[in-house]
């Protein structure tokens, strides 16, 4: 039987672990090393805000493609879409900003015309755009009409309020017994014609006798019928005789709040009457929509990345969590795996024989170190500091090309007896998920550990994990 060292073990569990993360990456990130596949369409937006690029684009909730690039142009935001193949847009089709859920992100919704209209080819524009209120217009719409219901009620009060209100409620009494005297007039003028009108309704109720003759034959006829539907009646006119307590009180209930509103009592009464109530509520609405607005920012971020040192002929991992609540700013955890340890040099002086003489001790310890630091952004450089591999130290980082490249160096592991550690590097992100990195790490060093290294990693945002963790199948053993 093969028995394997431990270095041995080692490099095949990185391995597997590369291979799993590569394949993550692959599910979830959809990375292609050549051309990418499908065809670009365009759409313009008055605002895109939220929106990012690698942004889903649905039709009728099935995901058709992803956002490619955002970019400004004559003041609206022209977004480039990456449509997958075999799926066909229609001419007619109409694009809508929406948002997964509450608190979910955005995406680009593709609602569909005509079956019979003509197919979108490459380069083209879908011009049909449907846009939605946001909160904020919904707030000002609403304090307009809060302010027009005052100004109505307002204008009642003008009106029948005051001796002006009191004389125009005698002018209307006034008014009205002038026409039932003229009513009065009328029928007395008309008093034969009153008469025919009469003589005509007793030939009207001879007719009606006639009627009811016939519909007593037909009730006779029709007695059982008749019977039961009476009884149905007599069974709903009870039932409704017994929900008149509750519909009373329904209506009592439904009078006292409206008195309630129309004295300023309650929050809708403070809300139409009271202008400190209604700013408030301004103020409570504009403060929960700032706070949305926050935790959409909000993002988490995981990732593993493992880099080959030349020079220890071994792997050193890094397993990272970043916090970044805006996007100037965020805070970085890292638990790393160095197989070198930290090495410390000790010098003693040693007397034999009469002479003394200096001896230096080498110790290797702590493989697992930690870091933890808070960075903050300013255009496309970043400054960090905190701990950096269980020592204090800081770090700079330079982004370049649309992020996609970041040229980073690393200050740490401040000791009088050795130099510091100094660390300097690249990163290329070939997609959203998946990284090169490349570098010298402890360049200076004056104990023998100073290494170049290439590596991989992999970074997953959180909405990203859920994803993945809800595509894999349960794995039965």
């Amino acid at each position: 039987m093969v028995k394997l060292s431990a270095e041995a073990k080692v490099g095949i569990f990185v391995l597997i672990g590369i291979i799993l993360l590569a394949y993550m990456s692959l599910r979830v990130g959809g990375m292609r090393f050549g051309k990418e596949e499908g065809y670009t369409l365009t759409v313009k937006l008055d605002n895109a805000a939220g929106l990012d690029r690698d942004a889903s684009v649905k039709v009728a909730g099935v995901e058709v493609g992803r956002i490619k690039d955002i970019k400004l142009q004559d003041h609206k935001a022209v977004v480039v879409l990456r449509i997958k193949p075999g799926v066909r847009i229609g001419r007619d089709f109409t694009a809508a900003l929406k948002t997964s859920g509450l608190l979910g992100e955005k995406y680009l919704e593709l609602i569909p015309g005509s079956p019979n209209a003509p197919y979108l080819e490459e380069g083209e524009e879908i011009t049909r755009v449907r846009a939605y209120a946001d909160v904020d217009k919904l707030i000002a719409d609403l304090s307009e009409v809060a302010v027009d219901i005052k100004k109505v009620t307002g204008s009642m009060a003008k009106v029948l309020g005051g001796e002006a209100g009191a004389a125009s409620l005698s002018n209307i009494v006034s008014n009205l017994e002038e026409i039932t005297y003229n009513i009065n007039a009328v029928v007395e003028q008309n008093d034969e014609r009153l008469s025919t009108v009469l003589a005509n309704l007793e030939v009207f109720s001879d007719s009606i006798k006639e009627v009811a003759a016939g519909l007593n034959v037909l009730i006779k006829e029709n007695r059982d019928d008749f019977t039961a539907g009476v009884t149905n009646l007599k069974a709903a006119m009870e039932t409704l005789n017994s929900m008149a307590p509750e519909i009373k009180h329904t209506v009592s209930s439904i009078q006292r709040i409206a008195r309630r509103i129309d004295e300023g009592q309650g929050t809708i009464g403070k809300l139409i009457n009271d202008d400190t109530t209604h700013e408030k509520l301004n103020r409570t609405l504009t403060g929960i929509n700032s706070f949305i607005d926050k935790t959409q920012r909000f993002r988490l971020y995981v990732g593993y990345r493992g880099e080959y040192l030349f020079d220890a002929d071994d792997t050193k991992s890094y397993l990272s969590l970043r916090i970044q609540p805006k996007a100037d700013k965020y805070y970085l955890i890292d638990i790393v795996d160095d197989p070198r340890g930290n090495r410390r040099t000790t010098k003693t002086e040693v007397t034999e024989g009469g002479s003394t003489r200096t001896v230096e001790t080498t110790k290797t310890s702590d493989e697992i170190k930690f870091s933890a630091q808070i960075a903050k952004r300013f255009g496309d450089l970043a400054l960090r500091g905190g701990i950096i591999e269980s020592t204090g130290g800081l770090g700079a980082d330079y982004y370049m090309f649309k992020d996609r490249l970041k040229l980073t160096l690393e200050a740490f592991d401040f000791h009088k007896d050795r130099n510091p550690r100094l660390k300097a590097g690249a990163f290329m992100y070939l997609n959203k998920y998946f990284f090169i990195t490349a570098g010298y790490d402890d360049f200076i060093s004056d104990v023998g550990l100073e290494s170049a290294y290439v590596g991989v990693g992999l970074e997953f945002e959180d909405d990203d994990l859920k994803y993945l963790f809800s595509s894999v199948p349960p794995i039965s053993f």
